[in-house]
């Protein structure tokens, strides 16, 4: 090799370091930004999907409260009616109180099964009230109504939860 094509090797590649530099440099610039656009998403989903999951458990607790309530009512309902029947100055107060949660849960009740145990019990004490049924119906359907609210709690129960 000439002294003139040395030379010539030799300022083309000197010319050629600072663009492969530059270039491999916006590389990196690129990759950078690109990766910190694909975690600003992944974080964002991230926070998204939690919000999700405490909004399914929020949700979910407020059922196992709602629940509760009504199973308490049911079983006090089935109390009186057992012992004391309709005579009892506390069946009324009772009634009031079935009658206005059902009024007010049958909406809040998302669970079709519950709401029709829901409706199944109100009409027994209904009519256990006006002497179209005995009591054992109302502790069947009480019964019902109980077992249809514990397998909606377990089959919604979001993961981690123990009702």
């Amino acid at each position: 090799m000439d002294e003139a094509k040395k030379r010539q090797w030799d300022v083309w590649l000197g010319a050629m370091g600072p663009v492969l530099t530059v270039a491999g440099i916006l590389v990196g610039v690129w990759q950078f930004n690109r990766g910190e656009h694909n975690r600003v998403i992944l974080e964002n989903e991230l926070i998204t999907h939690k919000d999700q999951v405490d909004f399914q458990r929020k949700l979910w607790l407020n059922r196992l409260d709602t629940y509760r309530s009504l199973i308490t009512l049911a079983g006090k309902v089935v109390a009186v009616v057992a012992e004391k029947g309709t005579k009892d100055q506390s069946f009324d107060g009772l009634w009031q109180e079935l009658t206005a949660m059902y009024w007010s849960l049958s909406i809040f009740v998302e669970n079709a099964d519950v709401a029709d145990h829901m409706r199944d019990f109100y009409t027994a004490v209904r009519d256990f009230r006006t002497g179209w049924v005995d009591a054992d119906k109302v502790k069947l359907k009480a019964d019902a109504l109980v077992r249809a609210c514990r397998d909606s709690i377990e089959s919604s129960a979001p993961a981690g939860a123990k009702p």
